[in-house]
């Protein structure tokens, strides 16, 4: 058992939770589908690595990375899909999102099926800089609050994903920090996804 990081990764878990509810359940199903592949992808590899961390479940380790995938995969088509249109401020087509999203699917099949994660990390070192350059041209075309929170979401995750550079004599856990930061983000992107225009 490993208690501080089941306590961090149960933090992100529940922000994930709040996060949908409160922010992504009341747009409309596309725009929640392609904000949400990344928000609940997140949150349920966090949930199971939870369980993992606090040694109830050992199949959880599998889970937890198998959610991971889904994050970095169709998490990540849906995340620059859904920042590109909201820095446009235009509604997302609904035919669009869901091919973007089985793209998605079938890039994760490819990594999982292959194990090719030379794949999963070129998708997030593409969708990462996507989102923030999304964030940037939101702002000068009339998206600022919206930008803004897309902005400090990347930013925050990008210090959890580099914390051990950043932060190296930090006294929190780098597995830790890491959950706390993605939390952080989770709730930015959440505060981004609200001013979707639909």
């Amino acid at each position: 058992m490993e208690l501080s990081h089941a306590i961090s990764d149960a933090v992100l878990t529940l922000m994930g939770i709040f996060v949908f509810f409160r922010y992504l359940l009341r747009l409309p199903l596309p725009v929640c589908l392609s904000w949400g592949s990344f928000v609940l992808s997140v949150t349920l590899a966090a949930l199971f690595g939870t369980l993992r961390f606090l040694g109830v479940m050992p199949a959880a380790v599998k889970i937890s990375e198998l959610f991971q995938h889904s994050a970095g995969t169709i998490g990540a088509f849906g995340l620059v899909f859904a920042s590109v249109f909201l820095a446009l401020r235009k509604p997302m087509p609904a035919l669009q999102v869901y091919e973007v999203l089985a793209l998605g699917l079938v890039t994760f099949s490819v990594v999982r099926l292959t194990e090719n994660y030379a794949l999963l990390n070129t998708i997030l070192t593409v969708s990462i800089p996507v989102v923030f350059l999304a964030g940037l041209w939101g702002l000068f075309r009339a998206a600022k609050q919206a930008s803004v929170w897309l902005l400090l979401a990347v930013v925050v995750l990008i210090a959890g994903t580099f914390n051990k550079n950043f932060m190296a004599n930090s006294f929190v856990d780098s597995t830790n920090l890491y959950h706390y930061l993605l939390a952080i983000s989770l709730f930015c992107f959440g505060r981004a996804a609200q001013h979707q225009a639909y």
